[in-house]
């Protein structure tokens, strides 16, 4: 059964806000592409593609982040995500998504992350102990 875009995109929103590609991970074409236009990195097939996306969850866990906020926009082509992170005493944007969808799959995602937050977590995650990863050292935006 072929789903409808505002399908998939609730079944996104629902994975990435627990860090989860489970509920997604099926929806991705066999030839489907994720890239990271800025940082030049591109990867290619559905396999491929989910074990990315489940890597980035498991680093998003072990900084201590425990939930996304996810708001999605439908497009003429797919939908765009805006992914908001946070954990104990930290929140921030994290990145801006753009999801190509045809025949009810996922074909492309094209991911914008906000780098300078995620290198700042990640330097601090690696200078602290694993409990809390430094997520301190992060500010906490107003939303």
């Amino acid at each position: 059964m072929s789903r409808t875009v505002p399908e998939i995109a609730a079944l996104v929103s629902k994975g990435m806000s627990t860090f989860d590609v489970t509920p997604f991970a099926e929806l991705f074409a066999a030839d489907a592409v994720f890239e990271v236009p800025f940082l030049g990195h591109r990867i290619e097939g559905r396999e491929a593609v989910v074990a990315a996306l489940a890597a980035g969850g498991d680093r998003a866990r072990a900084a201590g982040l425990t939930k996304t906020q996810v708001a999605t926009t439908l497009t003429d082509s797919g939908f765009v995500v805006e992914l908001v992170v946070s954990g104990p005493g930290i929140e921030f944007a994290s990145s801006v998504g753009i999801l190509t969808v045809s025949d009810g799959e996922i074909t492309a995602y094209r991911d914008y992350p906000y780098t300078s937050a995620a290198a700042r977590l990640e330097k601090s995650s690696n200078s602290k102990s694993p409990g809390r990863a430094g997520l301190a050292e992060v500010p906490r935006t107003e939303t």
